[in-house]
């Protein structure tokens, strides 16, 4: 065990701090822990690497000592196209404007995996990764401004792992997951017929721990074939932070005790590997989100220019969903193996509550990835993917905006995500 911790530290110290710095998104659910196992389509079955310690860590037992180098790059353009209402506190007194905006952000995500074997059947894992989160800018001068400015969090879950190969057949893999999620929000406020200069901002921002676990089986039915079921769990995270308005021209009024509760709803996953012949195998995975534990964004001492600070409960009324991929793996020799994979997801938001801060549609994934085996202890893995997003409609109210009247956008949202990524996998 000290020579684990030691290897550990003299090799992943750095990716550590570079990947706690930098790790943020867009869209919501992640998938991007390991370039790949993201062009599988068999993530709970497969056994790429130490990624396996992410997906469905019984896998860890037929791994040697290695760790992996994982960064994606994301790019997930939206564009809103409708109608805004902005009240500023004068009946009958909005700002109105009907035309289109524009969010580009662009992300780089980095992981790290590592496993360790010992005894003969037993294994330990660690991944540090980016596992939920979201990036949407418009810009302060949008006519979305007074709806969403920007949206932007930090994320990275911390997931140790142990997994003991019971037999021939059977594996198991368990763990606990430590998750750091921060959240910061601005938006406009039309002040200026109250009298200011301009506009007045609105900001919350808000952090915390929350932890949560991980199981998962294997079983190998024989040298080609191998089922996989893993389970990740809800984890409730408790945001604390501050919430402020900024009257333009006349101060700053702030809220130091902020707190946002966000449920991340458990997965699970049930995945197919079957080796057709030595060059050509196929993989499937169904993955069941409960999404339904997002039923309401809580939130509590939200400062408002009247200087209350009240509770505010925002409905989402999101739905389970069952998500579907098939893919496909190619030995094309000694040196290079080909992959590739379909996915479809649902998206679990409600017609009624979707908004701009997270404006998800149904989504089409196809991805293409390659391993080169460099050398007898490094390989180079590569992919490239696009998401087809389904047009959604936006028909958003707000109640955490800081007026008691609500801004309100209402219209559709295009969206589309391309990825691409590398990874090192290193056989220590």
């Amino acid at each position: 065990m000290k020579q684990l911790i030691y290897q550990f530290v003299k090799y992943g110290t750095l990716s550590l701090m570079i990947a706690s710095s930098n790790l943020y998104a867009a869209g919501y659910k992640l998938e991007f822990q390991s370039a790949s196992y993201l062009a599988d389509a068999g993530e709970a079955a497969a056994i790429n690497d130490a990624g396996t310690n992410w997906y469905n860590s019984a896998g860890l037992v037929y791994l040697p000592h290695q760790v992996v180098y994982s960064a994606i790059d994301l790019y997930a353009p939206t564009t809103f196209s409708g109608s805004v209402i902005g009240p500023s506190g004068f009946p009958g007194v909005n700002y109105t404007a009907s035309g289109s905006a524009s969010s580009h952000p662009n992300s780089i995500l980095p992981a790290i995996h590592y496993t360790y074997p010992f005894q003969d059947r037993f294994a330990v894992g660690i991944s540090v990764v980016p596992a939920w989160g979201f990036l949407e800018d418009y810009g302060d001068h949008s006519i979305v401004r007074y709806d969403l400015t920007r949206v932007y969090t930090k994320t990275i879950d911390i997931a140790p792992s142990i997994a003991w190969k019971i037999n021939d057949q059977w594996s198991i893999g368990a763990g606990p997951d430590a998750h750091y999620f921060s959240v910061e929000s601005k938006s406009h406020v039309f002040t200026e017929p109250l009298g200011t200069p301009g506009d007045s901002i609105a900001r919350f921002s808000a952090n915390n721990w929350g932890y949560g676990g991980h199981i998962g089986l294997l079983y190998r039915m024989d040298e080609a074939t191998r089922i996989g079921l893993n389970y990740r769990s809800q984890i409730i995270m408790q945001l604390k932070g501050y919430s402020d308005f900024t009257l333009n021209g006349v101060g700053l009024f702030d809220a130091s005790n902020f707190k946002l509760r966000i449920p991340l709803p458990p997965t699970t996953t049930l995945s197919i590997y079957h080796a057709i012949n030595p060059c050509f195998a196929l993989l499937g995975t169904l993955a069941y989100d409960q999404w339904s534990v997002l039923n309401t964004y809580h939130a509590n001492n939200y400062r408002q220019p009247t200087g209350t600070i009240p509770t505010v409960l925002q409905p989402q009324d999101m739905k389970n969903t069952i998500d579907i991929s098939i893919g496909a793996h190619y030995k094309l020799n000694h040196d290079w193996l080909l992959r590739g994979s379909i996915k479809y997801e649902p998206t679990p938001t409600s017609n009624q509550y979707r908004d701009i801060n997270f404006p998800d549609g149904d989504k089409l994934g196809f991805q293409i990835g390659s391993r080169y085996q460099m050398t007898k202890k490094l390989a180079l893995d590569l992919i490239y993917g696009h998401v087809f997003i389904r047009t959604t409609s936006i028909h958003g109210v707000y109640p955490q905006q800081v007026f008691p009247n609500t801004v309100a956008a209402n219209g559709h949202s295009r969206t589309s995500v391309d990825l691409l990524g590398a990874q090192l996998v290193w056989n220590i």
